[in-house]
């Protein structure tokens, strides 16, 4: 099975272009298309992906539907399209996208409810109505969780350790929320304590495809993940995905997943987000590289075809970079042609030559690294972040201090690294 000569149609809102990228280097065209239609369009989300390591960007005003008889399979690696992926399945297109099983992380009260339907252990989760109501619940309560429904562009998740620490931010989801605060639904968990491990790989049709990667993130600062076969997963991670299979089973959910677990001892494993999508930044990146076989496996998953990974390296690391600068503006960042491959881009583009990212997102992008061990897989993002180039960028690198705790934390409880 090979992708060379195919043509791919790849729907994205402008975090995995280098995912399409990846399929470019296997022999496929592939076209790209980012949506940017609105009352009072702006160029920004037009451009991204111009002219980028080989994409076919489908410029405005031509759009995704002009494309989609041309080519011979399409790729959806976000969320956000699951009734446009289901569409196209039930016309007889070859998709690859989550589809409908997006619902579990977008809406995560019926997460939890699925949760507990299946027989998994379920944290205390409450879904709290209006802005005023969680107030009155923060006021009171300490060692808390707090998400948003949907709009995570509204409200990232924040931990609630007391009141007095979380009122300015408080303040701050307000003013943003305006007149909409009361009319919002929070959710509301009790933080747990314990190893905080997740497992990325593959659903298909309820089967887990085979390698797959356990990891530790170290939010916002670094990921190291290690390749396993399936069958030797940790019961407390395996039992999460064993038991929402006949889901992913009754949902035909062919793509990527991946889970965020607290593991308190060595028999329970609490599910605290589902991720129904390439993991990004770092995992998502890490995948187009750690899977040599990337195009094909994309393919199987549009088709129905059923291919296992190919990974040679036992363990893979990820460093996500961030500048204040591309919030509001454009950013030029340099990567020599010898680590381009090693660092993946977020909303970026190419222009005169250059890189850029595009203004309205903070995050640049990852440098990841395979290799052996863990050590020298550290390594290799610490040599390749110093080749990187861009103004105001953060190469806050700290994390990777933390990634020998976390291991040794997830030993204590049974976690295999």
């Amino acid at each position: 099975m090979s992708i060379k000569g195919k043509k791919i149609l790849v729907y994205d809102w402008g975090l995995f272009t280098e995912n399409a990228a990846r399929l470019v280097r296997d022999g496929a065209t592939v076209f790209y298309y980012v949506p940017w239609q609105e009352a009072f369009p702006k160029s920004t989300k037009a451009i991204i992906g111009e002219n980028f390591d080989g994409l076919q960007k489908i410029e405005p005003p031509k759009t995704f539907w002009s494309y989609i008889d041309k080519v011979d399979f399409l790729y959806f690696p976000d969320t956000h399209c699951g009734d446009l992926v289901e569409y196209l399945k039930g016309k007889g297109y070859s998709v690859a996208g989550v589809g409908r099983a997006e619902i579990l992380e977008l809406d995560r009260w019926k997460g939890r409810l699925v949760q507990k339907e299946v027989g998994l252990p379920t944290q205390n989760t409450r879904k709290v109505k209006g802005f005023d109501a969680l107030v009155k619940i923060l006021k009171n309560e300490k060692d808390l969780v707090v998400k948003l429904n949907i709009f995570r562009g509204d409200v990232e998740t924040f931990i609630h350790d007391n009141y007095a620490d979380s009122e300015p931010l408080l303040d701050n989801i307000k003013h943003e929320l305006g007149r909409k605060a009361e009319h919002i639904e929070f959710i509301v968990e009790k933080k747990l304590e314990g190893s905080e491990p997740g497992l990325d790989g593959i659903v298909f049709d309820g089967d887990n495809l085979s390698p797959c990667m356990v990891g530790y993130e170290i939010k916002g600062s670094a990921y190291v993940g290690r390749v396993m076969l399936y069958k030797d997963v940790c019961i407390q991670l395996k039992r999460i995905n064993d038991k929402l299979a006949p889901i992913f089973k009754k949902m035909k959910t062919r793509f990527f997943f991946s889970t965020e677990v607290i593991i308190p001892d060595r028999i329970k494993g609490y599910l605290i987000d589902y991720t129904c999508r390439g993991a990004a930044p770092c995992v998502s990146a890490i995948q187009t590289e750690l899977i040599e076989n990337f195009g094909d496996v994309i393919e199987g998953l549009a088709t129905g075809k059923k291919v296992q990974p190919v990974m040679k390296y036992k363990y893979a690391v990820g460093v996500p970079l961030e500048s204040e600068q591309c919030d509001k503006n454009w950013l030029k960042v340099e990567v020599s042609k010898d680590v381009k491959q090693w660092f993946k881009f977020r909303m970026a583009c190419k222009l005169d030559g250059n890189y850029y990212v595009v203004p309205g997102f903070k995050s640049v992008g990852s440098v990841i690294a395979l290799a052996n061990t863990v050590q020298e897989a550290v390594r290799l993002v610490q040599e390749r972040a110093i080749e990187i180039k861009a103004h105001q960028l953060d190469k806050n690198l700290s994390g990777l201090d933390d990634i020998e705790k976390r291991i040794e934390k997830g030993k204590a409880v049974g976690i295999t690294f």
